[in-house]
């Protein structure tokens, strides 16, 4: 009999399969090969069409992170990230370097209007309301009301029934003598007067506020913290004077300009970024 059990615990043993530990290995996002800095589309600032909804520039530059950036689409051939920290389809990310990203922001509007997502959106929240009263209207409109008389048929006016009847008025004598004579027509009420229509109101446009203070994108080097301080500008061997590196990129100072001025390169061969010295 024990001889017996050892054989079933040991034909189990041999039957039962054996299982592994998966292992999941993350690997981080590398950065994009392909950037946006000479596209004439983000050079002036248009927005970007991204699932169904417009995507417009909105706050300061921001460096690649690929712990928390994923790519999500394309947009004219530039590839289109998102922050997995944020909540989706608030805020994307275009390349305009290969480690600068440029964000542009969904506006809270329609059915994202009274939220705000992960963060203090960028631009003005524009609610129903607000919408109507810029088209001229607030509320629910209904139709102006006409008058209340009764409606009168072109047959009926000339004693005629809508079934095309002659009508007659009938009338008794004290005799019981029965006489009838055709209705007299009646006259057609005059048409309502139209309301004239109310005059478009105004509208306005608003900007993104640039950053001021220590907002805004900034680097160490050279012992001082530099500031961005605008657009990129083309590169010009004639004008610029290598002074240095920021990890990996060239740096330049323009000798006929200001002092507190440096110019990091955007991408090889690229652009140069303006940075201030605060």
């Amino acid at each position: 009999m024990r001889g017996f059990v050892l054989s079933l615990f040991l034909f189990v043993a041999v039957l039962i399969p054996k299982i592994g530990m998966a292992q999941v290995s993350y690997q981080p996002t590398p950065p994009p090969q392909v950037t946006a800095a000479s596209e004439s589309w983000q050079l002036s600032g248009e927005p970007v069409f991204y699932e169904g909804n417009y995507y417009y520039p909105a706050g300061p530059t921001v460096f690649f992170d690929g712990n928390v950036m994923r790519r999500t689409g394309v947009y004219k051939g530039i590839p289109i990230y998102w922050d997995t920290t944020l909540a989706p389809y608030s805020v994307v990310f275009v390349p305009i370097g290969r480690t600068v990203m440029r964000p542009y922001e969904r506006k809270r509007e329609g059915e994202l209007a009274g939220t705000t997502g992960s963060r203090a959106p960028s631009f003005p929240i524009q609610r129903d309301a607000e919408l109507s009263a810029a088209s001229g209207t607030v509320g629910i409109q209904t139709p102006p009301r006409y008058t209340d008389a009764p409606a009168v048929y072109p047959e009926a006016a000339q004693g005629v029934s809508t079934s095309g009847v002659i009508v007659f008025r009938a009338s008794i004598s004290k005799n019981g003598d029965v006489t009838t004579t055709p209705a007299p027509p009646a006259a057609a009420p005059a048409p309502p007067a139209a309301a004239a229509p109310a005059p478009p109101a105004s509208t306005s446009m608003q900007s993104v506020i640039r950053p001021a203070g220590t907002d805004g994108v900034w680097i160490e080097f050279d012992g001082a913290r530099w500031y961005s301080s605008g657009a990129s500008v083309s590169y010009d061997a004639r004008r610029f004077t290598p002074m240095g590196n920021y990890r990996g990129f060239p740096v330049y100072r323009d000798p006929a300009g200001n002092a507190d001025r440096i110019f990091v390169t955007v991408v090889p061969n690229g652009p140069v970024a303006p940075f201030v010295r605060r």
